[in-house]
């Protein structure tokens, strides 16, 4: 019977633990959710496409968080991406920087207006340059917020010709416990700036 009872009570103190870490932190990277709104298409072509990294911090996770001791996977400043396309279909990647991040929900976003975006030259027709002016996950009280500002610039080598599009996004979410509740404050931060960049300047060229 003794035997029981302490089989009983290390049961209930495993579950007990496996709960208390689950609430605490989930030990894994920022997770991001991005889904690519199509709107208006554009004149078909191909794009060079170039993310360059202009936050005046390079850390993913804020200052904030970070002296609370939260999502220390992703201090690294490396993020996971689950790209969904209008089809249903999804995509999904791993161990990002913000940078290649950006390039793959920008590209996504693209090829749902009818634009190839390519790292290279072949065949591009314009360049599309996107800045990145911050992407941080923070805590701010009892919530992460997730920030996004981005600027695009349109233009094509030669000529005088720039089209320059900006945007922000914004989410918070009142769910700091742990590192859970941050990745839906990201993900909205990350759709919110990427869907409302202005590509229509591609149909100039």
């Amino acid at each position: 019977m003794k035997l029981k009872a302490l089989f009983q009570t290390a049961i209930l103190s495993l579950l007990a633990a496996i709960l208390f870490s689950g609430c605490i932190g989930t030990g894994k990277r920022l997770s991001v959710s991005f889904k690519p709104e199509g709107g208006s298409a554009l004149k078909p072509g191909t794009v060079q496409l170039l993310v360059a990294d202009r936050r005046s911090s390079a850390q993913l996770v804020g200052p904030e968080a970070v002296s609370r001791d939260l999502l220390k996977a992703s201090q690294g400043g490396q993020l996971d991406l689950t790209t969904t396309m209008p089809s249903g279909s999804t995509i999904s990647l791993s161990h990002l920087s913000v940078t290649n991040l950006v390039f793959e929900a920008v590209k996504n976003k693209l090829s749902t207006l009818g634009i190839v975006a390519n790292p290279d030259t072949t065949g591009a027709k314009a360049r599309v340059t996107v800045y990145v002016n911050e992407f941080v996950i923070d805590a701010v009280g009892s919530d992460y917020v997730g920030r996004v500002a981005l600027r695009a610039v349109i233009d094509r080598p030669g000529m005088t010709t720039i089209y320059n599009t900006q945007s922000t996004g914004q989410g918070s979410k009142f769910r700091l416990v742990g590192d859970m509740g941050a990745n839906d404050p990201m993900s909205d931060a990350l759709n919110n700036a990427v869907n409302s960049l202005d590509f229509t300047g591609l149909n100039s060229f």
